[in-house]
């Protein structure tokens, strides 16, 4: 299996890993989902690498990890992330119907842009900042190549992958909010949120509506939200670049 594959494979594994899906669960992965606390702010944060309830995610042991840690910018307790030819993240279990929460907000900031990194390119799909949704579903209801590349993330990782995973991800050579679809399977698709040079060393603030944004991307409405992931990669075009993730929040609809 090609060396990218692999990695693809183990991306998605391990979101999955850290998070209940539907089909194949066991109870204690379930009992965990239902038991995962909010969201913790990286505000509140002033000593640990991560808040409570964020784990690292690991896509690979030949990968060099992104470097994660809290620190104070402007005045402000926010996450650092340093990447150096590397690539991993942070994820938070979750347990939710994101049609009661369905309005994503957060704040990320970025020292860089990546020269020749396209997140539509198998060998240079690096973003500076990501943020990851992982979703369950009927996988029984995928084609079956899909079902067959279910399997073997399974085989890889001992873990089932999400139904469907989005991102909203940082991408200077794509159109804002065009859509991406992974190279090796059509359950990862990507949304282009920031990407303009002028946007570089400030602080740019998004707030997403998650179930428009999945409806949009995938055609149907989204099952429940099982993990929620930052990353920083720049593991396939070789760089180095450091960026700034503020508090992540999920929240209803305002009146």
């Amino acid at each position: 299996m090609a060396a990218g594959r692999i990695v693809v494979l183990a991306v998605v594994a391990w979101l999955a890993g850290c998070a209940t899906v539907g089909g194949g669960n066991t109870e204690a992965d379930e009992a965990a989902a239902r038991d995962a606390g909010p969201l913790q702010p990286f505000s509140a944060n002033p000593s640990l690498r991560a808040p409570e309830g964020w784990s690292p995610w690991i896509l690979h042991a030949t990968k060099r990890p992104t470097r994660y840690r809290s620190v104070l910018l402007g005045g402000e307790r926010v996450l650092e992330a340093s990447a150096d030819s590397s690539a991993s993240g942070l994820v938070h279990r979750l347990g939710i119907d994101p049609a009661q929460r369905p309005i994503l907000s957060w704040r990320w900031r970025v020292d860089a842009a990546l020269a020749g990194a396209d997140v539509g390119e198998r060998h240079a799909d690096d973003s500076p900042v990501r943020i990851v949704l992982g979703f369950e579903g009927d996988k029984s209801s995928l084609p079956v190549k899909e079902q067959m590349f279910f399997e073997r993330v399974k085989l890889l990782s001992g873990h089932d992958m999400p139904y469907a995973t989005l991102m909203y991800v940082w991408d200077g050579g794509r159109a804002p909010e065009s859509i991406t679809v992974n190279a090796n399977t059509s359950r990862v698709r990507k949304i282009i949120v920031d990407g303009d040079p002028s946007g570089v060393r400030t602080w740019r603030a998004h707030r997403r509506d998650i179930v428009a944004d999945y409806e949009r991307a995938y055609g149907v409405k989204p099952g429940r939200l099982v993990a929620i992931a930052l990353m920083t990669d720049t593991d396939n075009t070789k760089q180095t670049v450091r960026s700034w993730y503020g508090d992540i929040q999920l929240d209803a609809r305002t009146p």
